[in-house]
């Protein structure tokens, strides 16, 4: 299928408004006209390629997320037993895609009590535990049986507790270390994921 040539201009120019705005504030507070003024489009262009600017947003970075993933499920298929150096190396290509656009998930994820914003939480948030769940019926947990339950729970406590982590090391003082990002989530990880794999 051959993309036109303006459709695909205007979405660039898109995605470069939208992640400029979402590093100033979060994205519940950028208005559709200030993204399509700053893109150079008109609204009616804007809604060919979005519903708002929270799905413009998420749409942009969903792109890497996903790429994230199937690396990281390409690389299990490839070596089940090395899962722990296959999740480490797939932690830290999503703490560099965080780190690229560190203003955005910095304002993004900012906590409850400040600038909220809920939208880039449950990205995240939902990425890894969709990613998760997938993960597990791959090697034949059924999550929605027996011990599958479990299972659930965990894929939502690693994708809560991953965009957490993301946020306190995002407003963390000095220079941000990906290193020390990847180690701790990491350490937090439960080892049944890791079973899981080897299974």
């Amino acid at each position: 299928m051959t993309i036109d040539p303006r459709f695909a201009r205007s979405a660039e120019a898109l995605a470069d408004a939208v992640l400029t705005l979402a590093a100033e504030r979060p994205i519940e507070r950028v208005a559709v006209t200030e993204i399509a003024r700053m893109a150079g489009v008109t609204r009616a262009t804007f809604y060919n390629h979005a519903t708002s600017p929270a799905a413009l947003l998420t749409a942009v970075l969903v792109r890497d997320l996903d790429e994230i993933r199937e690396e990281f499920f390409a690389g299990v298929d490839r070596d089940p037993q090395d899962i722990e150096g296959i999740w480490r190396a797939s932690e830290m290509v999503l703490v560099e895609h965080v780190m690229s656009h560190a203003d955005v998930y910095r304002r993004g994820l900012a906590h409850a009590a400040g600038e909220h914003g809920s939208v880039l939480t449950e990205l995240l948030a939902g990425h890894v535990e969709a990613s998760l769940l997938t993960f597990a019926r791959d090697h034949g947990i059924a999550v929605d049986l027996g011990d599958g339950p479990r299972f659930a729970m965990a894929a939502a406590f690693v994708g809560q507790g991953t965009a957490g982590a993301l946020r306190v090391w995002l407003d963390s003082p000095g220079p941000l270390d990906p290193q020390v990002a990847v180690d701790t989530i990491l350490s937090l990880i439960p080892p049944l994921w890791f079973a899981v794999a080897r299974a």
